[in-house]
């Protein structure tokens, strides 16, 4: 089963796709995950997108795209996927549907998370960033599940709460 979870920022794209990971064996991808695993791993392009995130910018649609083929050409991906956070634009979901031809997989299903945007600004001033990893969690965690310790900042930090 592959699936695509839809939703801006903050709607519990996430949430919803650990737990159904965890309900269905299939692993969570989510871009954020992939770009900083490829980064860690020294890999080409994660020589790429090194520089282009550091300097706050957005990696290219190519090297997005060469980043997901590598991902779910993985075995554990053979059956089927949780795709989190990617496409964000027309040129990239297109850019996906002639991947997925192209490796002949198709979206099962296509979830949307809608929700208010007074819900979202909530949830969002308040999210925390792990400094080791990067990985956003939420307020009330202990710790960001990739560590033990519980060390966090706050995300955005200029962002004002309300």
């Amino acid at each position: 089963m592959n699936l695509l979870l839809y939703g801006a920022p903050g709607s519990g794209k996430g949430t919803q796709a650990n737990m159904l990971r965890s309900h269905f064996g299939i692993p969570h991808i989510a871009t954020g995950d992939m770009l900083r695993s490829e980064i860690q791993a020294g890999t080409e392009l994660g020589r790429k997108a090194q520089p282009i995130l550091a300097a706050g910018q957005y990696v290219s649609d190519g090297i997005m795209i060469d980043i997901v083929r590598s991902r779910l050409s993985s075995p554990d991906c053979a059956p089927g996927f949780i795709m989190d956070g990617f496409p964000r634009t027309v040129p990239q979901a297109e850019a996906l549907d002639d991947l997925m031809a192209e490796l002949g997989k198709r979206f099962d299903r296509v979830i949307y998370l809608q929700v208010p945007i007074e819900e979202l600004l909530d949830r969002l001033s308040g999210r925390l960033v792990c400094p080791a990893c990067q990985r956003t969690y939420p307020p009330g965690t202990a710790a960001c599940a990739s560590r033990a310790a519980p060390t966090a900042r706050t995300w955005p930090p200029s962002w004002p709460r309300g």
